[in-house]
């Protein structure tokens, strides 16, 4: 029997989220809601598990639609794999460490995107601004976390 690897993604971020829903239980409330230990992982889980069950339903949803893909990997894939995986490094330990974490971030992200022709320039400039925004006031606005 064949595993497909849409599910086996879903069922480990299913996983993930229910173990980070249950596990936020035994931390203590607090007397904010977004302000307690259990609020973040909590939220965190409940995200993770409703996005699983979407990854669920597209699987199926695709499996009922695509004929059968080749599994083989062609040079070509494998070359953007590794060029990718290059400049993952580049920003972990190039970027971050000189400019900071939120425009190293900005960067990656753009680069990222239109490397691989996903979307076109101003959709993916649009998404990593929005990606840095979110991370902004998340992180530095509600829980008072500074950023490398």
């Amino acid at each position: 029997m064949r595993i497909n690897k849409d599910f086996l993604l879903a069922g480990i971020v299913l996983a993930i989220g229910l173990f980070l829903v249950i596990g936020s239980f035994n931390f203590p409330p607090g007397e904010h809601f977004l302000n307690s230990s259990r609020s973040f992982p909590m939220f965190l889980g409940y995200c993770l598990t409703g996005l699983s069950i979407w990854q669920f339903v597209q699987t199926i949803r695709k499996k009922k639609e695509r004929e059968e893909e080749a599994e083989s990997l062609s040079i070509l894939e494998m070359k953007r794999g590794l060029l990718y995986l290059l400049l993952t490094v580049v920003y972990m330990f190039l970027l971050i460490p000189f400019i900071g974490f939120l425009f190293s971030t900005l960067i990656f992200l753009l680069i990222g995107m239109l490397y691989y022709r996903e979307v076109r320039w101003y959709t993916a400039t649009l998404v990593s601004i929005g990606m840095i925004g979110f991370i902004y006031v998340v992180f530095e606005k509600l829980m008072y976390i500074r950023l490398p």
